[in-house]
């Protein structure tokens, strides 16, 4: 991660956030998969649950996979903030997210590393079993566990607000144009 984080004050969930840009900034692309249901249903924030390939040894992934997978066990739990595109569904927009990589600890039933992005944009339909790439542009804050759940929503939604006003910085709004990210020219060809 870069050196230099900008620290944010505190807020109405008493979360300390930053600013902390990584250096490079990690391309990840993988499977939508079914989460745990928790996302959208009990806490109204609709996740893209990356498939991580834990069943397989990392020699055995393909190389995005492997790329996922070494990204979810070597990186700090917590939020990040980055952009993401379903390069294969109906909507191929490159859209702002806050993303949690981590175990839930609000939740005591996550047994393994997750990788959760927030695509702060309001899809028409679902898109389980699509590509989503993503371009993770910096970490907001570490993990934390929330006795309440009202708590835990109002962190979230200022999670989603930071990560929006943050990728408004003109550097970090051109990452959005990376040749990473499928152009819609290039898939009608």
């Amino acid at each position: 991660m870069a050196e230099e984080a900008e620290k944010v004050a505190l807020t109405d969930s008493k979360v300390d956030r930053m600013r902390k840009t990584l250096d490079p900034m990690p391309h990840l692309c993988a499977k939508v998969v079914h989460g745990f249901g928790r996302g959208s249903k009990l806490l109204g924030f609709p996740t893209a649950n990356m498939e991580i390939r834990w069943d397989l040894e990392p020699e055995k992934l393909q190389p995005e996979a492997k790329d996922v997978l070494d990204f979810a066990r070597s990186c700090e739990a917590g939020i990040y903030y980055g952009w993401a595109q379903v390069s294969n569904g109906p909507d191929r927009g490159i859209y702002k997210t806050a993303m949690s990589v981590g175990w839930n600890p609000t939740f005591p039933d996550v047994k393994a590393k997750t990788i959760e992005p927030w695509i702060l944009h309001d899809y028409a339909e679902d898109f389980y079993d699509c590509e989503v790439r993503l371009i993770i542009c910096g970490f907001v804050r570490p993990e934390a566990k929330f006795a309440d759940f009202k708590d835990l929503i109002v962190a979230i939604r200022e999670d989603g607000e930071f990560c929006r006003e943050t990728l408004d910085d003109e550097t970090l709004a051109a990452v959005a144009k990376d040749p990473f990210f499928i152009a819609k020219e290039a898939e009608a060809a």
